[in-house]
């Protein structure tokens, strides 16, 4: 009888344990779809005029829903995809730059994110998916 009291008690305990896992209110992301992207920029042609000054910024095409180009300074450059990672396989997901040139945002879930590409607002909790870049003279190379 004793026995049965304790296989009970672990029995109890286990079930307990796993409802504490299995009931965890932590969404899980859920993964940008992946896109090949390998893009090269020539940085003097007109187009990209805007990423020629620290915080210039250019949308472009590819990956998901299109890539955002960031320039921190004369030697780094940032490429975000801008589908969100919040809900990314919702229609309206794409992250695009504030007017105020000051962060980004989603306006659909309404997540907002620095230029590093960290949620800084919203619900959205995981960063902006960040592709390779690599700049060599006046050419900048994206790749994933």
């Amino acid at each position: 009888m004793v026995a049965f009291k304790k296989i009970g008690k672990i029995l109890f305990l286990v079930c307990i344990i796993s409802c504490f896992y299995a009931c965890d209110n932590t969404p899980t992301p859920e993964p940008i779809p992946y896109r090949f992207v390998n893009k090269i920029i020539d940085l003097n042609n007109l187009a990209y005029q805007r990423l020629k000054f620290d915080g210039g910024f250019v949308y472009e095409e590819g990956g998901v829903r299109g890539i955002i180009i960031y320039r921190k300074n004369a030697n780094v450059y940032y490429a975000f995809e801008r589908n969100c990672p919040y809900r990314p396989y919702d229609a309206c997901a794409q992250v695009k730059v504030d007017i105020s040139g000051f962060f980004m945002l989603d306006e659909c879930c309404k997540s907002y994110f620095d230029f590093e590409g960290n949620p800084t607002s919203g619900p959205a909790f995981s960063p902006m998916l960040r592709y390779r870049t690599s700049l060599a003279g006046s050419i900048l190379t994206i790749t994933n």
